[in-house]
C-alpha cells in the first residue's frame, strides 16, 4: 500500500508550476505587448470553455450544466471585452477565475479534476491578472 503524499508539498508544487507558467508572459509582454494580450485572451476564453464541456463530460445535471455553461459564457464575455474595451477586463477575467476555481472545485463542481488544480490555477491566473495591470 502507498502512502498518500503530504498536502502541503502537493499544495507548493501546485503554486509553483502555475508561477512558472505564468513567468513567460513577462518576456512576451516586452517584446510584442498585443501579442500576450491576444494568447491570454485565447487563454481565459478556452478556460470557459472547459467548463461546459466537463458537464456534458461528466453527466452533471441539468442546473450543474446551466451553471457551467453560464460561467464559461461569462468567461467568454470577459475575454471579448479584454479585445474590444480594455486588457483590464482580462485581468478582472483571471482573477474572478482565481477566486471561482476554488469555491467550484471544493464544493463538488469538479468531478476528476486533480487537488491540485485551483491551487495551480490561482497561482496562474493572480500572476497573469498583475502582470496585465502593470504592462497596461
Amino acid at each position: 500500500m502507498h502512502a498518500e503524499p503530504a498536502r502541503a508539498p502537493r499544495t507548493a508544487l501546485s503554486l509553483l508550476t502555475g508561477l512558472a507558467l505564468a513567468l513567460p508572459f513577462v518576456a512576451l509582454f516586452i517584446l510584442h505587448r498585443d501579442g500576450a494580450y491576444d494568447l491570454l485572451t485565447l487563454i481565459l476564453a478556452f478556460t470557459g470553455g472547459i467548463y461546459g464541456g466537463a458537464a456534458v463530460r461528466t453527466g452533471a445535471t441539468r442546473a450543474r450544466a446551466a451553471t457551467e455553461f453560464g460561467v464559461g459564457a461569462v468567461m467568454l464575455v470577459v475575454a471579448a471585452l479584454s479585445l474590444w474595451w480594455s486588457p483590464i477586463w482580462l485581468a478582472a477575467g483571471f482573477a474572478a477565475h482565481a477566486a471561482w476555481d476554488p469555491v467550484h472545485h471544493f464544493r463538488g463542481g469538479a468531478p476528476g479534476v486533480h487537488r491540485g488544480f485551483p491551487g495551480f490555477c490561482a497561482a496562474f491566473d493572480l500572476a497573469v491578472a498583475a502582470m496585465v495591470i502593470y504592462f497596461t
